[in-house]
């Protein structure tokens, strides 16, 4: 298969940046993400394990927020470990 990309990064408004993350859990609910740049087009269609790294780190004057999904189809995978995301704070 030829290695497609395509790549958006900016600022945006919290608002905005929620609505983009609500599409992409909306569309991986629906079994597939297609994200289009320009005319570049790149559509994604994960398998049932999908590999996931989040990462939370803090600054003087910066916070950082990633995270990353990958899969590889036709390969056994070991499931992670539970982890949870909360508003603030520590969890309950």
């Amino acid at each position: 298969m030829a290695k497609n990309k395509v790549k958006m990064e900016g600022m945006l408004e919290l608002r905005e940046v929620v609505a983009r993350l609500e599409d992409v859990v909306s569309n991986l609910k629906a079994g597939s993400i297609c994200m289009t740049v320009g005319e570049d087009c790149v559509t994604l269609r994960p398998t049932s394990i999908v590999s996931i790294s989040m990462k939370a780190s803090q600054k003087k004057d910066k916070e950082k927020f990633t995270l990353e999904l990958s899969w590889k189809t036709g390969r056994d995978a070991e499931l992670a470990p539970e982890a949870r995301i909360t508003g603030a704070g520590f969890a309950d």
